[in-house]
């Protein structure tokens, strides 16, 4: 799954690097983009394995702000019952 976020409190290249190195660590994340200019980030994850609250929570926890960009389909956490 692919899920864009908007993200507060970036200021240089540094706060980039951070925030990509601390979300790809997260178990399920395949790949990280920030964008400086945009204030945003897109992030690959297995949504069997992360949850979009958890991306936030890590954003959080680096030091920054992140809002996920309303889909349809968004999970703010809640695992899929199957």
């Amino acid at each position: 799954m692919k899920q864009k976020f908007d993200i507060t409190g970036m200021g240089c290249a540094a706060c980039v690097n951070r925030i990509e190195t601390e979300v790809g660590k997260l178990a399920g994340v395949g790949d990280v983009n920030v964008n400086l200019l945009k204030n945003s980030m897109e992030v690959e994850f297995d949504e069997g394995s992360l949850t979009i609250g958890a991306i936030v929570d890590c954003v959080k926890g680096a030091g920054y702000g992140a809002t996920p960009v309303m889909t349809e389909n968004l999970n703010l956490g809640e695992k899929k019952n199957s």
